[in-house]
């Protein structure tokens, strides 16, 4: 009897070990997350790796809880379809919070400052100073279902004249080959684009747009893994984490 008695100690014992465990986090599960094309938050490296800042970010806050990070590359317009469809768990990179999306899904509370800014051809600068001069424009280039798309639909300019792209990529092309006067994107991004390579005859222009916020985008029913990220992003601000993969990426 002593020994069945020891027997079932250390069984329950081993049970409790185990579930303590697995509430710690993903227990080596791997955990799909949704990104695009977007220097310096995720990008490919020479051998095809995903770097940037969020790419460092959530690979460091899901490692913490012990997932492992499998990036899946998105179409941005269809990113609400896709998390709610389990083609990937979450959201990261560079989102703009929104109404729609809190709407929609959940939210981490911010963890980076972002603004809309105009790209165009660097002798075209001077003709966009303000966000009333974009009426000017014959054609502007955006990501459909950006915050781009957003801002510019508060400014009522007609619609023939607003291009949508499946990325923001695409618009620097429309706007680098005459097809798109300006178009409206991440400061972010035209920080690492604009001036450099097959790009160096674009630059962009602060016109006064508001400042943004990026948050992190999960499923509804996620909460619990939602609120594990809230709290590694505050600590990540507070221990210097964050504010180095801004130096590193050169996000002002």
């Amino acid at each position: 009897m002593k020994k069945l008695l020891a027997i079932l100690c250390s069984l329950v014992l081993l049970l409790t070990g185990i579930v303590a465990f697995s509430a710690c986090g993903g227990d080596g599960e791997t955990i799909k997350v949704g990104v695009t094309l977007y220097d310096p938050m995720d990008y490919k490296d020479e051998n095809g790796e995903w770097v940037g800042f969020d790419a460092e970010l959530a690979e460091k806050a899901f490692g913490e809880l012990g997932y492992n990070v499998e990036f899946v590359e998105i179409v941005w317009e269809t990113k609400i379809v896709s998390l709610n469809a389990k083609e990937i768990d979450c959201i990261w990179n560079g989102m703009t919070v929104t109404d729609e999306l809190k709407e929609a899904i959940l939210l981490t509370d911010p963890y980076l400052v972002n603004q809309q800014v105009v790209v165009v051809r660097s002798a075209d600068k001077d003709k966009y100073k303000t966000t009333a001069d974009l009426a000017n424009a014959q054609s502007i280039a955006f990501e459909g279902g950006s915050a781009a798309e957003s801002v510019l639909g508060d400014l009522n300019i007609d619609e023939s004249k607003l291009l949508s792209q499946e990325k923001q990529l695409d618009t620097f092309l429309e706007v680098k080959t005459g097809s798109s006067d300006i178009a409206v994107v991440d400061k972010t991004l035209a920080q690492s684009i604009c001036g450099t390579g097959d790009y160096k005859d674009l630059t962009f222009v602060d016109v006064g747009f508001a400042e943004e916020e990026f948050a992190v985008g999960f499923r509804k029913s996620d909460s619990e893994l939602c609120s594990q990220i809230d709290e590694l992003l505050a600590k990540y601000a507070t221990d210097g984490t964050i504010a180095g993969l801004k130096e590193k990426y050169g996000i002002n």
